[in-house]
């Protein structure tokens, strides 16, 4: 069936944990039909987030750690996009690198407005100190009123962020991948994807942070397993809503 490349996403009215289950599923079982690939992918975004968090201990911005892991959610997606054509099946044409680097500039900037804004709340309730160590400074949050309620605040306004940062990249990369489309256009499609299945797409949110999460807790050797499945189950997840493509 022939699409236009502005055609909206359909509204699934089953009950939001069977849908995300279906995707799972989906996204598990093209995992497993690609294991080498998929287990090099996962490994290879790992060593990569060692890296980066080596490089922050070492030059003495171990602090932004806790409010960079959770930044990293809103741009995590880009991560995957090179999972979504092995999901497809599609070896075609090359995709809009461009207009994928252009969302993944624009969640990049979402990201680091996050870590600016965390790092303001921060030095309002305790000021400017010197850090202390990422376990000294976390058990300092958990152990003082003060350091829940910047826990509490900074959750609720790093919600705003991840919500938001959710609702324009969910679905507008694989769509990049998929259509001739640009980048604000994608976005646009996929934040209406999202308003319009609220509730799914809260569920299907709250999963990728609950996998995202374990992942992280693992030291990050759990998502090894997490990205690729995320990156194969959410190119199931816009199949289905835009192409009404449900396995």
């Amino acid at each position: 069936m022939t699409m236009s490349v502005y055609s909206k996403a359909q509204v699934i009215p089953q009950p939001p944990i069977q849908v995300v289950k279906r995707w799972l599923r989906a996204g598990w079982r093209d995992f497993k039909a690609n294991l080498v690939y998929s287990l090099c992918y996962g490994i290879a975004l790992v060593l990569l987030g060692w890296v980066c968090i080596a490089g922050l201990v070492l030059s003495g911005q171990g602090w932004v750690l806790l409010p960079l892991l959770a930044g990293g959610v809103l741009v995590g997606p880009i991560a995957t996009v090179g999972l979504y054509s092995i999901a497809s099946g599609d070896t075609g044409p090359a995709v809009a690198k461009g207009q994928i680097a252009l969302v993944g500039a624009i969640l990049m900037v979402f990201a680091l407005t996050w870590i600016r804004a965390a790092t303001v709340m921060f030095a309002i309730v305790y000021g400017l100190r010197p850090f202390s160590g990422f376990a000294d400074t976390l058990l300092l949050m958990i152990n003082t009123p003060s350091g829940w309620a910047l826990l509490i605040s900074g959750s609720l306004i790093g919600g705003l962020f991840a919500s938001l940062g959710f609702a324009v990249s969910a679905f507008s990369l694989p769509m990049l991948v998929d259509r001739k489309i640009d980048g604000f256009s994608a976005m646009g499609l996929s934040f209406n994807a999202t308003t319009h299945n609220f509730r799914l797409c809260l569920c299907w949110g709250s999963a990728i942070t609950a996998l995202t999460l374990l992942g992280i807790l693992t030291g990050l050797l759990g998502l090894a397993v997490v990205f690729p499945l995320l990156g194969y189950s959410t190119w199931h997840a816009y199949a289905e809503l835009f192409h009404g493509d449900a396995k």
